[in-house]
């Protein structure tokens, strides 16, 4: 069954294209160049708690059986609500911008925070709304249910 999201560009290809874009901003460094302490420990920590939300958030979805295909949404056979999802309705795009966050602060530049902002608005605008649509469709009150007690990218239930 075709969605309407399945001709869009898939979210971790605007993730890496955001990180080439951070690249070019901060003025194309040399990666092999480790920051200082405090930079290379807030990068360290974000990018271990993005992987982390990201592999909960995969494998949750491995568990129950249901789609990871984000081109999909309607091919999704049961609607995740609990664990790491009662966190966040959307943990697996929190990782993704998380990982910008993370090559942001590894780079060591403040304009490579500009496509950090890019990929939120990006992604609310053309994967997580039409998304919401297509569960809202498929799952009804329970999904709205859901809507209302947990935050699109990240808070507490």
């Amino acid at each position: 069954m075709a969605t309407p999201l399945d001709t869009r560009i898939p979210p971790p290809l605007w993730t890496l294209g955001l990180a080439t874009a951070q690249w070019l901003l901060a003025g194309r460094p040399d990666y092999r160049h480790r920051p200082g302490p405090a930079r290379f420990l807030f990068a360290g920590t974000i990018g271990t708690l993005s992987a982390a939300v990201g592999i909960a958030a995969v494998t949750q979805f491995v568990d129950r059986r249901t789609t990871v295909h984000p081109g999909a949404p309607g091919h999704a056979s049961v609607l995740v609500t609990d664990r790491i999802f009662g966190f966040s309705r959307n943990p697996m795009y929190l990782a993704l911008t998380g990982m910008l966050v993370t090559n942001a602060a590894w780079l060591g530049s403040v304009r490579a925070v500009i496509p950090v902002a890019a990929e939120t608005a990006v992604l609310t605008a053309f994967q997580i709304l039409p998304e919401e649509r297509a569960l809202r469709e498929k799952f009804g009150e329970p999904y709205e249910e859901y809507r209302r007690r947990v935050p699109r990218w990240i808070g507490l239930p």
